[in-house]
């Protein structure tokens, strides 16, 4: 059965009465009309960073002081002038989050227009496609990454006449059988995961810099600024065709190598630990070294005349760990209090969008899937039914945006000895019901009156707490029949294997 028939004949057994069927749903059951923004087709810049927190952005934190996840030295602020022009001349959002708080199932999202579960990267990748392989079955092909069969937003403009480019960070699966240049992109340079040095890109002699299909001599400089002259090499081609370059930074996340630690490059650990001691300054350095580069391409595209016909978006994968700010929210990468997955959010459009605005709504990583198909005017497949929304009228002020619920599910941390342990969400408009843990209660939170989580208001609202857990359990049952593989199946594939160990009661 296919997905639109399996969703469909869900709805009709409900009665077409179900909270989810009848909100969020909208999303699953994609139109394929298409969004009039008449004119030139516009280029499309999507800049993504690697676990920047929400008020590491300047203009993010409102003249708030700079304060980090884990309080270090009191003296550090960190300036992002050039991502703070850029909100300046489009619309910030300040209620947009990641799709996961790690990374591989948000970028999965973002480039599916989908909820992460359907697709099946339901953790970071290395974690989940080491242990798919040491649990496979003869003659099985492993799990490993984004499948074939998924089709991402590069394809879609591909195949609609633009020029496709992806420079940094995939980080879904493996280069040999998934490569970015199979799954819609004419030109990659970067790395599958790590950056680990950020200058030589090479491991025991061995080079993990990609140009290509293949690996390559890295070019010496600071990577972020490799990929930021990349990106600009790619934008100003002598060529008709509109472009899709896709930014996916690896800054601000471990190591911290920053722009002027060449000498000492070479001495991070291949942990992920940085060389650097100083790591409070250090992120600042990586944090501000990546404002300069996203300054550098705006600025390109504005010399090259391209800015005007250009919607930018700039956002990131998660929030941070402890080096990062929060931004005034509570918690962290890995977990879905608001810190996890409030992410600083902008996009950019001369002449479309009313510069200096605010858009409080909110909206995940799988919406700009259809916002980019929107924009540049193009149906979205009907075998792609993606659960994000077309973003553009918001952007362009034409309409409001219908309610809707939005669902988060992962496991407790990355490692996959904890991949049966869930954290979950939902959030309605203003509410939101937060699980942390499997087997803890439930707590209901009304983020207008309270944003940092702190006041439990479950036990005065029974009813709101039922009408949302209610949701989130039949979304997860339509998320995970998608699924490629069997979540419950391969539990205890990886129970056997003592992968995991589950609790006995």
């Amino acid at each position: 059965m296919d997905r639109r028939t399996f969703i469909q004949r869900s709805m009709l057994a409900a009665g077409g009465l179900s909270l989810y069927s009848g909100l969020a749903a909208q999303g699953a059951l994609h139109d394929e009309r298409r969004t009039d923004h008449s004119g030139k087709r516009p280029n499309i810049l999507l800049i993504l960073a690697d676990d920047l927190g929400y008020g590491d952005i300047s203009c993010f934190r409102g003249g708030s002081p700079w304060i980090s996840v884990v309080p270090g030295p009191n003296d550090i602020t960190i300036s992002t002038p050039c991502i703070d022009r850029l909100a300046g001349e489009g619309v910030s959002f300040t209620d947009f989050h990641s799709n996961d708080a790690v990374c591989s199932p948000t970028r999965a999202s973002l480039l599916t227009g989908k909820y992460n579960q359907r697709t099946g990267v339901c953790n970071v990748l290395g974690q989940l496609g080491n242990a798919m392989v040491k649990v496979a079955k003869p003659g099985e092909i492993p799990f490993t990454g984004l499948r074939p069969e998924e089709m991402t937003v590069a394809e879609i403009l591909k195949d609609n006449g633009y020029r496709t480019g992806c420079f940094g960070k995939w980080h879904l699966g493996p280069m040999e059988t998934h490569h970015p240049l199979l799954n819609g992109f004419d030109e990659f340079v970067g790395v599958e995961g790590s950056a680990g040095d950020n200058f030589s890109m090479e491991q025991k002699g061995k080079s993990y810099f990609y140009r290509g299909r293949t690996t390559a001599k890295a070019p010496g400089g600071w990577f972020t600024d490799v990929l930021a002259d990349e990106a600009v090499r790619f934008m100003q081609k002598n060529d008709d065709a509109p472009f899709f370059a896709y930014v996916p930074f690896t800054a601000p996340h471990l190591p911290y190598v920053g722009p002027n630690d060449k000498a000492i490059a070479d001495a991070w650990d291949e942990k992920g630990d940085s060389p650097r001691s100083d790591l409070y300054r250090a992120y600042k350095d990586v944090v501000e070294g990546m404002d300069k580069a996203v300054g550098r391409i705006i600025d390109a595209l504005k010399r090259s005349d391209l800015f005007e016909n250009t919607l930018i978006l700039f956002s990131s994968d998660n929030g941070p760990v402890d080096h990062g700010s929060p931004g005034g929210f509570s918690g962290r990468k890995t977990n879905l209090f608001e810190a996890g997955t409030r992410v600083p959010t902008i996009a950019c459009w001369q002449g479309k969008i009313k510069a200096g605005t605010v858009c409080r709504e909110p909206a995940m990583s799988m919406d700009l899937f259809s916002t980019i198909c929107g924009a540049a005017n193009i149906m979205v497949p009907a075998q792609v039914l993606a659960d994000g929304v077309d973003l553009c009228p918001v952007l362009t002020q034409s309409k409001g945006m219908e309610r809707r619920l939005l669902f988060w599910e992962r496991p407790a941390g990355v490692s996959m000895k904890n991949f049966h342990i869930r954290r979950a969400a939902v959030r309605d408009g203003r509410w939101k019901l937060l699980q942390d843990r499997s087997g803890t209660p439930f707590r209901l939170f009304d983020l207008s009156a309270d944003p940092r989580e702190e006041h439990d208001l479950a036990s005065s609202m029974p009813e709101k707490v039922t009408q949302l857990r209610s949701a989130f359990e039949e979304w997860k049952k339509r998320v995970y029949a998608d699924a490629p593989w069997d979540y419950d199946e391969y539990l205890d594939r990886f129970e056997k294997a003592g992968i995991l160990v589950r609790e006995k009661h």
